[in-house]
């Protein structure tokens, strides 16, 4: 009798071992078919838009907008319109050169600021705490306009003159 306890004893620890076992496998399975479904979709779902940038713009928006998506692409009158889903739209000339950058309600990146401003703007809006501010940007021949929340900074390229607009 005692002998039969032991062997049934141990047939259900084995038994339940083997469940755990089973339940331990299962799950590490399932976990390594929905990653390679993922990556299939992934791959699958390869956003031909950003194939379709020229590399200077497919650079630009990585450096200031990475691991984002592109919702649309067009190129019209030698300007190239790209909008990022969830985020800014933003238009290239016929240069590859950024004329403007419409944040759609959210603040521009820091290290695009840094980046593509002028240093007599760069170290206004440094003195002023704006870098992190900016909600839009346009580039035109003669001046560079920055839309905060509640005003406007305009700045003269010819003579380097900061001037905000309420």
């Amino acid at each position: 009798m005692f002998r039969k306890n032991i062997i049934n004893g141990i047939c259900v620890i084995i038994l339940y071992t083997y469940k755990w076992f089973f339940n331990w496998f299962v799950m590490l399975l399932k976990k390594q078919i929905i990653g390679f479904i993922a990556i299939l979709v992934l791959i699958g779902c390869s956003n031909d838009l950003w194939d379709k940038l020229p590399s200077q713009l497919s650079t630009f928006v990585s450096n200031y907008y990475p691991l984002s998506s592109i919702s649309q692409y067009s190129e019209k009158d030698g300007n190239y319109y790209v909008t990022i889903k969830d985020g800014p739209a933003i238009v290239f000339d016929s240069q590859y050169h950024w004329t403007s950058i419409d944040g759609k309600g959210n603040v521009l990146p820091a290290i695009f600021v840094t980046d593509q401003m002028p240093e007599p703007l760069l170290r206004y809006l440094q003195e002023t705490e704006a870098v992190n501010g900016i909600y839009a940007a346009r580039n035109e021949p003669r001046e560079i306009i920055l839309d905060m929340l509640n005003y406007k900074i305009r700045y003269e390229k010819s003579t380097g003159t900061v001037m905000e607009e309420k």
